[in-house]
């Protein structure tokens, strides 16, 4: 059984601790990165899931959209 996850996301960073971009993973596939920025989305052409960044005073949310 494979252990990989259905969604992940990988934050980068500089040494001097700055997130500069998150990758993306849907369907168990890589499928693309976003800069670090407010509102950037990436969509999974395997099941339209959007993937959103949405960056508030303190903290970030990354989260998913799927049209019905």
């Amino acid at each position: 059984m494979s252990k990989k996850a259905l969604f992940d996301y990988r934050v980068n960073q500089l040494p001097d601790g700055r997130i500069i971009s998150v990758e993306v993973t849907c369907c168990r596939r890589h499928i693309g990165e976003m800069r670090f920025l407010d509102e950037q989305s990436i969509t999974c052409p395997h099941c339209g899931v959007r993937h959103v960044l949405s960056i508030e005073h303190n903290h970030f949310h990354l989260r998913e959209y799927k049209d019905e």
